[in-house]
């Protein structure tokens, strides 16, 4: 039985497209990929209004994790600071917001 080769094309095709999965794999754990900041915002913010929708709870309470990636977890409040841009945004103005995006909520 004669050995099985693989030509040079082949061996360098395969190792390009690991390269590939490895580096999107990354990318995709890290969150680093452009766009995913932005749907990470919106997620925290959107999880944290209804939270402040259900219970009344301050947005300065109610915590959504850590978005700023800074390694501590953040409140309502600093989601709503990040996800409009207004860094002097008040507990009113957050709170506004959140029941603007959510008008049915029940409380």
């Amino acid at each position: 039985m004669k050995g099985v080769s693989l030509s040079i094309n082949t061996i360098i095709i395969i190792s390009l497209a690991i390269l590939v999965l490895v580096f999107l794999s990354y990318t995709f754990l890290a969150g680093s990929f452009p766009g995913f900041y932005g749907m990470r915002l919106e997620q925290a913010f959107n999880s944290g209004c209804e939270k402040y929708i259900r219970t009344g709870t301050s947005p300065k309470d109610i915590f959504v994790g850590d978005i700023n990636s800074d390694g501590s977890e953040d409140s309502l409040l600093t989601a709503c600071r990040l996800y409009y841009g207004i860094d002097d945004m008040t507990l009113t103005e957050c709170e506004n917001r959140c029941e603007q995006k959510f008008p049915f909520g029940g409380r």
